[in-house]
């Protein structure tokens, strides 16, 4: 039977220990428990007080260790549900950054993520001094965070940037000693068997990790991972049920343009319906412009002309100038700070008409560019029918013209066609003719500019206008044509009339060697008085008294007398000027000279004298001229006429 008397200290020694850690005393209490009780007790009880208190301490240190754990885990099931909560894979990055860094009381937490180029990535960082380590790439193998890639277990050094374990590149480094890390932890972020990412904390110190640390860690990173994995999941889900409503909503409002241009086509409607559609369908300002870049209709909200050149002078040129070839009809898509813009070819019978030019503030996407290449093609349908209707007025109006020039048809059947045709030749004020490859277009532009009409006729362009001849001459002086425009006095007689004074001043620019200028019938007065009456043999006489024996000696002795004088008058008897153009020698100058005077006498120097000369010499030039076949162009026949507004 035990000796109470033995037992009774151990008893009065263990309860006070069993008090303390029952109420959960701090280790603090513990260590002054011990020593109260080791100062009032004899010094052979020492041994067996201390015994107590070394197992009351290991007692305290598990009742610590599983408070601890407790709590651990309490954080983890909390941190789990939020972020199962998340949706969004950028928070679920930052909050388990955040949650890393606190649950383990680090000065730093930062997540690396797998790229598609096997390389990892620094997406978010907790802590940091600095902005170094976000964004820092790594291959994979290299750092702290490669190795626990390449091997998919946890990791960790003591001193990062001493580590010789570790294989060390020099921007990652760099961005190490920018943040001053020292000991770091990192573990895998897993999804199955695949490694996406590292979770990785970090002192400014050197620091030894534990294995309770890296379990807790790697805990951490299991949520973490999964969490991240459903987010993305959900963030792809709603990306895709995003896309899928936006092309339902583009389709959509691709039928209702389809069918709202589908009415516009089968009602006969113009440009400015269809561009007012595509207004409404794109939300962008529309512009028509044809095939030289001038705007054929421009709808509400439309490009201002500054603005629309200020764009097409932003790019490779205008849009004549981009769509370059038959193959060549990619929409263009040009970026300014006027706004985002879109360029659509339209075509018509596999030729370039023109263009559909759209400005909006937003970009336009595949299904905007699709629209608009469907008004372009839209457009062509109405530009074909327009060029139709457009083609058989022009060829009735030809027609007219034609009967009307050539004098075959009776006046007032003439004048009842021109009201059916919707021509009128009493506003006619002047007739326009042009010679020339750009005779034809030429004159429908002329046409066009003073609202009158043209056709082609005898293979010259003639353009009947309600405008002064001053004014018609001055719009075709920049057209590479010859242009005469005579007076017309509102009568079918009159233009008639007009028609052949121009067609003769047209002759004498040529022989006048102004090929290629316009002018007024007015201002080749004098020529028109002096050949108007060439027929009686006055001015033939006139050049024969005066040069007429310069021109036989030259026809005898070949000589080249007549051209000789002519030159030397020209360069107002300038002995020079008069060789070089002659291309002979002075000497040879003075040689013809001297027989041009024993020719004509030595009076024809004189300043009276030589003037009727000179004007023998032009008019016998420019009568050799106007008598050259194929100067003037035979009117022909009705046939092949064509006219054009």
């Amino acid at each position: 039977m035990p000796d109470p008397a033995g037992t009774a200290p151990q008893h009065a020694a263990a309860s006070p220990w069993l008090k303390l850690l029952a109420e959960g005393a701090p280790l603090a209490a513990l260590e002054e428990c011990r020593h109260r009780l080791v100062t009032a007790q004899e010094p052979e009880t020492h041994p067996a007080v201390e015994a107590e208190a070394r197992r009351a301490l290991h007692v305290h240190a598990l009742l610590e260790a599983r408070t601890r754990q407790a709590a651990e885990t309490a954080v983890l099931n909390d941190l789990a549900r939020r972020l199962a909560a998340l949706h969004a894979p950028q928070d679920v990055l930052d909050e388990v950054a955040a949650q890393a860094r606190r649950l383990l009381g680090t000065d730093l937490s930062y997540i690396m993520l797998a790229q598609d180029d096997a390389s990892l990535r620094i997406e978010v960082v907790d802590g940091s001094i600095g902005s170094a380590l976000r964004g820092v790439e790594l291959a994979r193998g290299v750092g702290l965070g490669g190795l626990v890639v390449r091997t998919g277990q946890p990791h960790w050094c003591a001193d990062y940037l001493h580590d010789d374990h570790l294989t060390h590149a020099a921007t990652v480094d760099a961005a190490a000693a920018g943040e001053q890390l020292r000991g770091i932890l990192g573990v895998p972020l897993r999804v199955g068997e695949e490694t996406i990412g590292v979770l990785l904390v970090a002192q400014r110190v050197p620091r030894t990790w534990t294995d309770h640390q890296t379990t807790l860690l790697t805990a951490l990173a299991a949520h973490a991972a999964l969490a991240l994995h459903n987010a993305e999941l959900f963030d792809r889900h709603q990306r895709t049920t995003a896309e899928l409503r936006r092309r339902a909503e583009a389709d959509r409002r691709a039928v209702a343009l389809h069918q709202r241009l589908t009415h516009i086509v089968l009602g006969g409607a113009g440009l400015h319906a269809v561009t007012d559609a595509l207004r409404d369908a794109l939300g962008a300002g529309i512009t028509v412009l044809d095939a030289h870049d001038t705007a054929l209709a421009t709808g509400a909200n439309g490009p201002s002309p500054d603005s629309l050149a200020a764009a097409l002078a932003a790019g490779t040129g205008p849009p004549a100038s981009c769509f370059t070839g038959p193959a060549d009809r990619a929409t263009r898509l040009r970026d300014t700070p006027d706004g985002h813009w879109a360029l659509a070819p339209v075509v018509v019978a596999e030729e370039y008409a023109g263009c559909v030019v759209g400005r909006r503030h937003q970009p336009f996407d595949a299904n905007t560019v699709r629209s608009l290449e469907t008004g372009a093609t839209v457009i062509g349908l109405v530009l074909a029918s327009e060029r139709a209707a457009t083609e058989a007025e022009r060829r009735v109006r030809g027609e007219y013209l034609t009967a009307l020039l050539d004098g075959t048809t009776d006046d007032a059947v003439l004048l009842r066609r021109a009201r059916s045709g919707g021509i009128d030749p009493a506003a006619v004020r002047t007739v326009l003719v042009l010679d020339g490859p750009q005779a034809g277009p030429a004159a429908a532009r002329a046409a066009r500019h003073h609202q009158g009409w043209s056709v082609e006729y005898g293979g010259l362009g003639v353009a009947l206008l309600p405008a002064t001849p001053a004014d018609a001459r001055d719009r075709v002086a920049p057209e590479p044509v010859t242009a005469v425009a005579a007076p017309a006095g509102g009568t079918i007689a009159t233009i008639r009339a007009a028609h052949r004074r121009a067609r003769s001043g047209l002759r004498l620019l040529h022989a006048l060697g102004r090929t290629g200028a316009a002018a007024d019938s007015d201002e080749l007065g004098i020529y028109e008085a002096l050949f108007s009456n060439a027929g009686d043999g006055t001015l033939a006489r006139f050049v024969t008294a005066t040069i007429g024996p310069l021109a036989d000696h030259d026809r005898v002795h070949g000589a080249r007398l007549t051209e000789t004088l002519d030159a030397y008058l020209t360069h107002t008897s300038r002995h020079t000027a008069t060789a070089e153009a002659l291309h002979i020698h002075p000497n040879t100058l003075y040689q013809r000279l001297a027989r041009i005077s024993a020719v004509l006498g030595e009076g024809w120097k004189e300043p009276g004298r030589a003037v009727e000369v000179q004007w023998a010499l032009r008019l016998h030039r420019l009568s050799h001229r106007l008598a050259t076949p194929g100067t003037d162009p035979d009117p022909g026949t009705p046939e092949g006429a064509r006219g054009e507004d």
